[in-house]
């Protein structure tokens, strides 16, 4: 283009060469005259002109000559409109640079704005069958449409329903979702079409809540076989299952496979090997959207953040071949690597992995691996490296779970200490603070010491920027392992005493590490002497008292910090050391040492070298030394200090002043004084402020919240209706980590009954069953809009209610057959998948994923609990299996039948099926040994006794399609179930009777059925069915589910 345009170079080089501004802009005028003189006369320019003027009128417009836009912009939706892709090209870059968001426009109006200027080219060429106006098309999509703005996209979108573009914005997403998904296109539109998408979707959320059958469609980008492809789905994905987490499990076990495939066995096209790695920034992709999808949570009916994928949710397969990707991944990277570009790439490989393996609770011999693969690399030469490392081990050591293999994981950093102190003194400072975080995580029972003592000591020479961050590290790691209670206060207060604070206000250690410090002291009486006399060692000489040489810094001289401690310690406390009697058997111990006289000049030596907020503090401690010590000698000194201070500039201080001054001046005010010194009360709070500054590593360790899906879709389902839904309450953070972790870790409650493929062993015990088969993988948020179920979804349905094996569906594409296996309450499913089409056509059916279990029962304390125990294959050639278990915990209605979400290709197209099959309570009956009918009799009379007809029985009147005799009726009951009790012969005159008797099983109770069965007509197309059991309400769903079966209705 340049060579081209030798005027565009010309007016470069003129520019360039002006002397001053004033020559430049003389010069842009001129041009810009000439410019607009050529655009009054559009019939004498050809499309080489109309480019070379644009290209000058962008380049006049970045120099800041805001008039270029508007001679320009009309001119550039020409070019995009052109046939010509030349002039195309340069006419979608002149709308893009021309139109800009200025700085008070809303992003609203700036995009309405935007999509109202292109809305015309970017549907004509989208629609085109040029591949190359597709793109440009695409393009300008993905990079103008693609604005960051303040709020949640989801609870506050750019656009809605109600506004007047919101038909153009989604004419313009359909275009764009359809050319992603179409088998016809090219790769490299699917790939464009795939960003270009999410930028759209990110700003009108609502579509794609709205149309929950684009989704799967969508999500099988990431099963294609083109890696670039994948490469560009992976943001789309992350977004779909950020907004709807109830499908992740339908896409974990692809990545899986994706992972184990590129990992494992090297199956990649050479194009997108690296060096000797496969693919090594997909690898990285796809292990950090695993990541992202064990850290998105969503809330439940209780509005707690639970995590949407846990380990114990994954399916054997997909468990062992992320383990399998993790552990060679680590071992690659252990590896003697030739070349930079091979190692870096390995290196980010490794990072990924290692923040990976602690969710996948990998072997120790993994961990180990991990570990010592990245402290390798904390030796490298590169900054970004060595930061990169600190980082995974901070993520592996941080995400541990305590009731694991935090304590193991943290113990195999004891021998890499020094490595880790050493990098305290690193040349950049990201390392430093990175290493910080890393030895807080990594300190455990049998290291605190050390590390705590480093760290003190490293304290005067570190950097202003890291001091605070170190002060509550040590803070809270002196907190939560000390056992001597000494040391604890010895260490703490040095901390104080080094971290100083003066009367300028400057310090290095915040309010609440001393706030922490005087709560302990005061909960614990066993402190209070000990403390006391270290303060006062501490105020007397401080570098003695620390073990500080003359050659080591000190950071302040006035020790503010300290300051504020002694005031609320010694003039709470400061009596019971000058009394205590083992004074003197110290060394260089003496009571004046520590008697009030000391303290009192300790302290007043300091007042005024202090901040006006601790004079304050001190005058309080004067009044108590005054009411408590009223016969020393610096009594008088006290109330001189009062009545002068009644003077001070400072308000605060001088109201302290002017009461304390008038209680100590009058005798009568002598019980009012001892009622204002009378003892601190113990602290109830029980949580300490610190970890809430504890800084990034609290981030890590807790980051299970960057989603909350649930709540933002409900916001944005309300947008419509006039009303934003209010913010929920998420799980408060615990002030302790051990608390924090604990709740990190432990398997939450979820909203639904359904679960995916476990590992778990099976418990008998109730709660622990519920505890881990609650979790709901594949619940749907909106309950009230259960999945459409796929055309001739009845038949199979209604055949898995009558017999326990058989055809469940059938089409054109799949066969589906399935047998059940009962044992009491449990059912298990198991299904097999006849690929239909390889008898006709000899193709496979390829990505074949189960997308979604839909549970119609309640989410609180649900009925019934479904696990997907196998799934299927994704490629199918012949057959494949999968099998479904069900617990049957409560009474089932018959309308809370789960519904099946199938999907799969089939020849280039997509195809997904919703099939409903029965959980009902007929498939828990178990016969009973009851074969008398005079005892069947006596039941039947006790239990209307019981309950009466209205609770204990039910009848129905039944009409069936075909004639039956008393052997198909017995057969029938035998099925499902019942004991047969009594049964006319089929010669009979008397009519067609059968008594069946039988046991229904819960997960929690048992009941007794009865039933009877008589003809009413003569031809046995007529019945009537009574039904009683001992369970209240029990015989009508029964009756209800026997009319089913046998008229074959809804």
């Amino acid at each position: 283009m340049q060579t081209q345009m030798k005027g565009l170079s010309q007016f470069f080089l003129d520019l360039r060469n002006t002397k001053d501004l004033e020559e430049e802009n003389k010069r842009i005028n001129l041009e810009m005259n000439n410019i607009q003189n050529k655009f009054r006369s559009p019939q004498s320019l050809n499309g080489y002109q109309r480019k070379k003027y644009i290209c000058k009128l962008m380049y006049i417009y970045m120099l800041g000559f805001a008039d270029a836009k508007e001679l320009g912009l009309g001119e550039a939706l020409r070019l995009a409109e052109s046939t010509h892709f030349s002039e195309k090209q340069v006419g979608y870059l002149g709308v893009s640079v021309l139109v800009n968001r200025e700085a008070s426009q809303l992003v609203r109006e700036y995009m309405n704005d935007l999509l109202e200027i292109m809305h015309e080219p970017l549907v004509r060429d989208l629609q085109s069958n040029n591949e190359d106006a597709n793109c440009i098309a695409i393009q300008f999509i993905g990079s103008k449409f693609n604005v960051f703005h303040d709020g949640d996209f989801l609870s506050d979108p750019v656009v809605n329903e109600s506004d007047e573009m919101a038909k153009e914005w989604l004419e313009l997403i359909d275009i764009v979702y359809s050319l992603s998904c179409s088998p016809i296109q090219s790769l490299l539109i699917k790939k464009k079409a795939a960003l270009g998408l999410l930028s759209l979707l990110k700003l009108y959320p609502q579509v794609i809540l709205s149309n929950n059958n684009w989704i799967p469609r969508l999500l099988t980008l990431i099963d294609d076989k083109d890696l670039g492809v994948v490469t560009s789905c992976i943001p789309l994905v992350k977004f779909l299952i950020t907004i709807r987490p109830q499908f992740v499990k339908s896409v974990v076990p692809t990545i899986s496979q994706r992972l184990y495939g590129l990992v494992i066995r090297n199956t990649c096209p050479d194009t997108y090997f690296y060096y000797n790695s496969p693919a090594p920034w997909l690898i990285i992709k796809l292990l950090q959207v695993v990541e992202h999808f064990f850290l998105l949570t969503t809330e439940d009916h209780n509005s707690y953040q639970i995590p949407v994928l846990q380990v114990t949710d994954l399916d054997s397969e997909t468990l062992n071949n992320l383990r399998q990707v993790v552990s060679r991944s680590i071992h690659n990277a252990s590896k003697p690597i030739k070349g930079l570009p091979d190692r870096n790439s390995q290196s980010a490989i490794l990072f990924q992995a290692v923040s990976l393996a602690v969710f996948l609770d990998a072997s120790p011999d993994a961990i180990a691996g991990a570990i010592n693969a990245s402290i390798l690399l904390l030796d490298s030469n590169e900054t970004n490296t060595r930061y990169l490392a600190l980082d995974a081990l901070i993520k592996l050591s941080a995400r541990a779970s305590p009731d694991n293999n935090n304590h193991s994981i943290s113990q195999r950093f004891d021998h890499h200490l020094l490595k880790l102190f050493d990098l305290l003194t690193d040349k950049d400072i990201s390392v430093r603070r990175k290493s910080l975080d890393l030895l807080y995580t990594v300190c455990n029972p049998q290291t605190y010491e050390t590390v705590i003592n480093k760290l003190l000591h490293y304290f005067p020479y570190s950097d202003f920027s890291l001091r605070s961050e170190i002060a509550i590290k040590i803070a809270v790691l002196a907190e939560r392992f000390a056992t001597d209670s000494t040391w604890y206060v010895t260490t703490m207060l040095k901390l104080l005493s080094i971290g100083g604070g003066n009367s300028q206000g400057t310090s290095y250690i915040s309010n609440e590490v001393w706030e922490r410090i005087v709560q302990i002291i005061v909960n614990n009486e066993s402190l209070q002497l000990k403390s006391c006399k270290l303060i006062i060692e501490l105020l007397e000489d401080p570098l003695v008292a620390n073990g500080h040489t003359k050659s080591q810094p000190v950071i302040n001289t006035v020790l503010e910090n300290l300051i504020k401690v002694a005031a609320f310690i010694l003039g709470e406390f400061g009596q019971v050391a000058g009394e205590d009697e083992e004074t003197d058997h110290e060394p260089n111990g003496s009571p004046e040492k520590y008697s009030p006289s000391i303290q009192y000049q300790l302290l007043y030596e300091a007042y005024f070298r202090v901040s006006l907020v601790v004079r304050a503090m001190l005058l309080t401690t004067f009044f108590k030394f005054f009411v408590k010590f009223s016969k020393e000698d610096f009594v008088a000194d006290i109330v001189d200090l009062f009545e002068a201070e009644t003077q001070s500039i400072d308000i605060e201080v001088q109201t302290r002043a002017y009461e304390y001054l008038k209680l100590a001046t009058n005798a009568d005010n002598r019980n009012l004084a001892l009622a204002a010194v009378r003892p601190l009360p113990i602290f109830e709070r029980k949580t300490s402020a610190l970890m809430s500054r504890i800084g990034s590593v609290q981030k890590i360790a807790s980051n299970r919240n960057r989603s909350t899906s649930f709540v933002n879709a409900l916001k944005i389902n309300n947008v419509n209706n006039g009303t934003v839904a209010s913010n929920r309450l998420s799980l408060a953070n615990s002030s302790s980590e051990h608390l924090a972790s604990k709740q990190l870790y432990n398997h939450y409650p979820s909203t639904s009954s359904v679960a995916l493929p476990s590992t778990r062993e099976e418990d008998d015990d109730l709660s622990k069953e519920e505890s881990k088969e609650e979790i709901n993988p594949f619940g749907d948020d909106d309950k009230n809009t259960p999945a459409v179920l796929s055309p001739n979804w009845y038949g199979g349905y209604h055949r898995m209610c009558h017999y326990d094996a058989g055809i469940f569906y059938e089409n054109q594409f799949v066969k589906i057959i399935y047998r059940i296996i009962k044992d009491r309450h449990q059912l298990a499913l198991q299904f097999t998948i006849i690929n239909n089409c390889a008898k006709t056509t000899g193709v496979d059916i390829t990505n074949l994923r189960v997308l979604n279990i839909e549970s119609l029962t309640k989410s609180e304390d649900p009925n019934y609990v479904v696990n997907l125990k196998q799934l299927p294959k994704l490629t199918v050639s012949d057959k494949t299996t999968m099998e479904i278990d069900i617990k049957i915990r409560n009474v089932v209605e018959n309308n809370e039948s789960p519904i099946l979400s199938l999907t799969f290709m089939c020849g280039g197209s997509f195809n997904q099926l919703n099939l409903k099959f029965p959980v009902i309570l007929l498939k828990t009956v178990s016969s009973t040994a009851m074969t008398d009918l005079d005892d069947f009799k006596k039941r039947w009379l006790q239990i209307g006794e019981l309950l009466g007809v209205e609770q204990g029985e039910s009848t129905t009147r039944i009409f069936t399609s075909h004639r039956y005799n008393s052997s198909n009726v017995v057969r029938l009951l035998s099925r499902l179930g019942f004991a047969v009790v009594y049964n006319t012969s089929d010669n009979s005159d008397q009519g067609i009777l059968v008594m069946g008797a039988g046991i229904l099983h819960t997960q929690k109770s048992k009941y007794g059925v009865l039933t009877t069965i008589k003809s009413i007509d003569a031809i046995g197309r007529e019945f009537e069915v009574v039904v009683r059991c001992t369970g209240g309400g029990i015989p009508e769903i029964i009756t209800s589910s026997m009319k089913e079966i046998m008229e074959g209705k809804f």
